[in-house]
Parts: C-alpha cells; structure tokens; sequence
C-alpha cells in the first residue's frame, strides 16, 4: 500500500467522522451543553433573585421590628399614663374619703364635748341646789354659811 491511499483513506474515514459525529453527535451535545448553561444561568439568575428576596425581607423584618417597638413604646407609655391617672384619682378619692372621716370625727368631737359641757352644767346646777338646800337648811349663820359654801367649791373642784 501506498502512503498516498493511505492517506487519502484516513481523510475519507476523519471527514466520515466528522460527519457521523456533526450529525449525531455535535448537536445534541451542543443542545444539552446549551441546557446546561440555560440552567446555570437560571440558577444564578434564582440565587440573584433570592439574595434580593432575603435582602427585601431582611429590611421588611427590620421596619416590622421597628414599628413593633414604636408600638410597644407607645403601649407603656399608655399605660404608664393609665396608671398615673389611676393613681391620682385613688389618692383623690383617699384623700375625700380621709377628710370625711376627719369631719366626722370632729362632728363627733363636738358632740362628745356638748355632751360633757350639758353633764357638768347639770351636775354644777345639782351641787349648787344642794348647797342652796344645805345653806337653807342650817342656820343663817354667816361662819356656816361660808363653810358650806366652801365645801360646794371643794366638790366642784
């Protein structure tokens, strides 16, 4: 054989080859490497997205914090108010009610002492007619008479 059939025999068979390989072989290679890259780039295109996403819900979950604190600030200051305005009232009320029961103890007072006065009236008015009814009694004797009633100032005392 010669160099030149050869030669000419492996150019056929390598042109063959290419063939075989262009016609089955290249394009769904090709395809399926297309495919690929379409689906890596839609995978990168995804990661993209979903960093957006996770960096959108990142800031959303922030300002949800924040209002949450806001609220939360506003809710004990509410109440912290509520309780101020609770407790005022309450030493209002304590304080009436203090005052009333310090009227009444003063009314009662009052009462006790007019009540002691009447007592020791009647009482000075019962000594004083029975000193009359002593001094009546005896003799007018002024020396008597002066020991009686010294003796009616004695008891009063």
């Amino acid at each position: 054989m010669n160099v030149t059939a050869t030669l000419l025999g492996q150019m056929i068979t390598f042109v063959i080859f290419v063939w075989f390989v262009k016609a089955y072989l290249w394009e769904p290679l090709i395809n399926a490497m297309d495919e690929r890259t379409n689906k890596i780039s839609e995978g990168l295109a995804s990661a993209e997205l979903g960093q957006k996403k996770i960096e959108s819900a990142k800031n959303e979950y922030i300002k949800i914090v924040q209002e949450a604190k806001v609220r939360a600030a506003d809710v004990i200051n509410l109440a912290q108010q509520q309780s101020n305005a609770i407790i005022d009232d309450a030493k209002a009320i304590s304080k009436k009610e203090a005052e009333k029961i310090i009227a009444a103890s003063n009314h009662q007072v009052e009462q006790d002492l007019s009540q002691a006065k009447e007592k020791l009236r009647q009482d000075v008015s019962k000594i004083a007619i029975q000193c009359a009814e002593k001094i009546i009694d005896a003799e007018i004797d002024e020396s008597k008479h002066k020991q009686i009633f010294s003796d009616g100032m004695k008891e009063l005392k």
